[in-house]
């Protein structure tokens, strides 16, 4: 699977990096971003191998059209856990 920076030419490099962190926002903006940001994965084609990458590695953020709790149901449904954050130079 390659890394979402090998990607060429994907649609979110077009427009500005807020979307892709809508748990940043709260009420009506947030459901505007995310919105915004499947409409823009949606026509990228590259959703379904950025979706499988945020699965299997990102935490946080939007990836392949999938939010932070998308990807954590679908983490849940496949048995696939995330290694510990990093904090500080330590795992947690």
């Amino acid at each position: 699977m390659r890394d979402p920076r090998e990607y060429e030419s994907p649609l979110c490099a077009e427009v500005d990096g807020e979307y892709w962190f809508p748990e940043d926002l709260s009420g009506i903006g947030k459901n505007e971003n995310i919105n915004i940001a499947k409409s823009i994965c949606g026509n990228c084609r590259h959703r379904t191998e950025c979706a499988e990458w945020g699965i299997t590695r990102e935490r946080y953020g939007m990836w392949g059209g999938l939010t932070a709790n998308q990807r954590k149901y679908i983490r849940r449904k496949r048995g696939i856990i995330l290694p510990p954050e990093e904090r500080e130079g330590r795992s947690a």
